[in-house]
């Protein structure tokens, strides 16, 4: 410790000795006594002559082992015996013990001989010893916290490891734990488990410490600054108003349109990846990663949409005469004319060749909108990796549309009918349910919008305005989720 050392790391028994011998107690002591934190983290596993095979000593055998640890220094009564201040650490979220503390609470209040030399039931020692987060499993973490509380959880990886977590800290920032809690797993709880201040870790490294409440640094000629990479003067002067001299909302008008396009570039982006994702589950069907990977990003494409939805409230505040005042100045453009919006069609399975011609003006966006008319689609994947976990069977070459239909909804009704096994997928369809929800939201509110504003007024590229949107609102990306709820029983 005199030589900077912040703990030690030991193994959860020294040959056939658990950690309440005597002499592995008089270590933990030394340790409590000189500040040093203790990880455990389990090896040589027992019962290696009947796990030979399929890594079962590392997804068996460990958890197994590491349970034990806990269990013996809690019914020997070391933790009666050793200080409050001894920091110690079961590695891969305590292996079992969190899962089976209610077995063991239940045989400590019923049989005498299960009470060992423990002062009080097990779960009064839940305080005593942290656990790491390397449970790989939304579900576990989430138990693994109620169980043991948020103080008592922090980060773990087991990374470069067999199992270790090849995104490190991507369980806990990926689940639906308050952001509190996630501070707390993703630093807080190590900081004091180490005996760190809690302070930025690059701080400890300075040698002279800035004081409280002092300036930020002034940016040096030619370093990165907010402006220049986010390149703000550049985006100011994109907003170019038609009318002249500028009529007061034409700005709102166009920054509007203009955020749009940004979210659309965005939603594509992350759109991308989940195909990714799901064509990386497909490919392998048992790997779960993936799977939570697309529902995550699902999640925010819904968030982002949510926001595309509520953006038509700013729109309205413009008075009808306002918008008349500069929309004739801009025919023939139209919204209408959004390759990226029309990309998330394509993207998502909502494809129609006959839209291209509208887009041949811009080549670049009718190569784009091409390509993905040619590519598998957000739908195509998802389906072919239903098909890959075998929910979905192969139709057959003289399968009508109507049937291909009903068999990929019927795979989506499998799926809700054995939540047990698939709430992973379960968790996907239910954001893919969501975001075309809101897709649908957002053309309902696009019409509502052109209405309060124009009324029944031709569009200014020649549709027929609302009349036209209305024919929309029936177009869903993946109408098979809604089907599979007509399918469902009571």
């Amino acid at each position: 410790m005199q030589s900077g050392h912040l703990g030690v790391q030991i193994g959860n028994h020294v040959g056939s000795k658990n950690l309440d011998n005597l002499g592995i107690v008089s270590f933990l002591q030394h340790c409590a006594d000189e500040g040093a934190a203790v990880l455990v983290h389990p090896w040589e596993m027992f019962g290696h002559e009947r796990m030979p095979k399929y890594m079962m000593p590392w997804t068996v055998g460990m958890p197994a082992e590491t349970q034990l640890s806990v269990v013996a220094l809690i019914l020997s009564g070391s933790f009666d015996r050793l200080p409050s201040t001894l920091r110690i650490c079961f590695a891969h979220g305590g292996g079992s013990f969190a899962y089976l503390l209610g077995r063991l609470e239940n045989a400590w209040h019923h049989h005498p001989v299960a009470r060992g030399e423990c002062e009080y039931p097990p779960s009064h020692y839940l305080n005593r010893f942290y656990a790491d987060s390397a449970v790989f499993d939304q579900r576990a973490l989430q138990f693994l916290v109620d169980t043991m509380a948020a103080d008592q959880v922090m980060l773990g990886s087991d990374y470069p490891f067999p199992l270790g977590e090849e995104r490190v800290g991507s369980l806990i920032r990926q689940s639906d734990l308050s952001q509190h809690t996630k501070a707390k797993l993703l630093s807080g709880n190590a900081i004091r488990f180490l005996g760190l201040k809690n302070e930025a870790p690059d701080a400890r490294d300075k040698k002279a410490e800035i004081p409280v409440g002092s300036s930020p640094l002034a940016p040096s000629s030619g370093q990165l600054t907010y402006s220049s990479y986010l390149k703000v003067p550049e985006l100011l002067e994109l907003q170019q108003p038609q009318s002249s001299p500028p009529h007061h909302d034409e700005l709102l008008f166009i920054l509007v349109h203009q955020t749009y396009e940004l979210w659309f570039k965005e939603l594509l982006h992350d759109l991308d990846a989940v195909v990714a994702n799901l064509r990386r589950a497909g490919a392998a069907p048992k790997s779960r990663d993936e799977v939570y990977e697309a529902a995550r990003l699902l999640r925010r494409c819904t968030e982002i949409t949510r926001v595309l939805v509520e953006q038509f409230t700013i729109l309205e505040t413009m008075l009808p005469t306002h918008f008349l005042a500069f929309r004739g100045l801009l025919e023939p453009a139209s919204g209408f004319q959004s390759e990226q919006f029309r990309e998330i069609e394509f993207l998502c399975g909502l494809k129609d060749e006959k839209m291209l011609r509208y887009h041949r003006p811009t080549p670049e966006a009718h190569a784009s909108l091409k390509r993905r008319l040619e590519e598998p689609s957000l739908h195509d994947v998802f389906f072919g990796a239903l098909q890959a976990i075998g929910k979905l069977a192969p139709a057959g070459q003289d399968a009508t549309e109507k049937e291909r239909f009903e068999a990929r909804a019927r795979a989506v009704h499998a799926l809700y009918q054995d939540e047990h096994h698939h709430r992973d997928w379960i968790d996907v369809c239910e954001r893919l349910t969501e975001f075309d929800e809101l897709v649908v939201s957002w053309r309902l509110r696009h019409i509502q919008l052109v209405e309060r504003i124009i009324g029944i007024r031709m569009g200014t590229g020649g549709s027929s305005g609302a009349s036209y949107l209305k024919l929309t609102l029936d177009k869903k990306f993946f109408p098979e989720l809604w089907e599979a709820r007509t399918l469902l029983t009571e």
